[in-house]
């Protein structure tokens, strides 16, 4: 059965929450800041199935350095609303880029560290289909030398893998995606995908501007490594694969990604 996206209204109702304040829509969702039982939340309701996906996921991981979620269904997540005043954005434009990559770190360690992957959802995209617009044989690929070399270490990494352990992935860990809760930070928005771990430190390296992801490049790789265990080559390595990925999708969809390009020219 194809799957069919719910109704704000439907879910506010069906969850009884008050709302307090405007309804946010982007592309994917539509969220609603609101009460229930007394605490502030955030209703979200997917208009695509992959956010669905990524609402199951952070119910899966039950807290576990992640948001904490009340109610979810398949088309449907309630969670806590972030209230605390820092931003990894914040402090990372405010020179503080080693502190906000080690917390990103830290949370991505937690992430992976839930020990029974067999109650995980039964959706989760693995890494090589997630990659099969980079690494298809016939896939149209813009600035095709970069983007073939890439292609290339993506397929190694993807094959040299596959006999590893693997484990329940965020998908999409960046400075906007981990947000200050009361004092802890915690992860939203995951894509839900499922692979090596070294994947989710990729999409660290292209946020949050430009500039700074280049500035701190070789800075970010030896803070990585430390933190995950990971030699530097590996980190090193998936960043490339992502940036390329990164890449290939804007240009799919009209998009420009200059942070990717820029990476991917200057350290592919």
């Amino acid at each position: 059965m194809d799957w069919v996206a719910g109704t704000v209204p439907a879910y506010m109702d069906r969850w009884a929450i008050g709302q307090r304040g405007d309804m946010v829509i982007t592309p994917s969702s539509w969220l609603v800041p609101g009460r229930w039982h007394d605490r502030n939340v955030m209703l979200k309701v997917a208009r695509v199935a992959e956010e669905a996906r990524g609402g199951r996921v952070l119910a899966w991981w039950a807290g576990c350095a992640a948001v904490d979620v009340h109610e979810v269904t398949d088309q449907a997540v309630l969670m806590d609303l972030a209230s605390g005043r820092r931003t990894l954005t914040a402090m990372c434009q405010a020179g503080r880029d080693d502190e906000t990559t080690s917390i990103l770190c830290e949370t991505i360690t937690s992430l992976h560290g839930v020990p029974d992957k067999s109650s995980a959802p039964s959706d989760l995209v693995p890494l090589a289909l997630w990659f099969q617009d980079l690494i298809e044989p016939h896939a149209a690929k813009p600035h095709a030398g970069n983007l073939e070399r890439a292609a290339t270490i993506a397929q190694g990494l993807l094959e040299a893998s596959a006999a590893e352990a693997h484990v329940v992935l965020h998908g999409d860990v960046h400075h906007g995606n981990v947000l200050d809760f009361n004092g802890r930070w915690r992860a939203i928005d995951p894509k839900g995908l499922f692979g090596h771990r070294a994947f989710d430190y990729a999409n660290i390296f292209c946020n949050p501007s430009t500039d700074v992801a280049l500035s701190n490049f070789h800075r970010r790789l030896a803070i990585v490594s430390e933190h995950s265990g990971l030699d530097v080559d590996t980190v090193r390595s998936w960043v490339i694969a992502w940036c390329a990925l990164s890449v290939v999708w804007s240009d799919k969809s009209g998009g420009q990604p200059w942070t990717a390009h820029a990476i991917l020219s200057t350290f592919g």
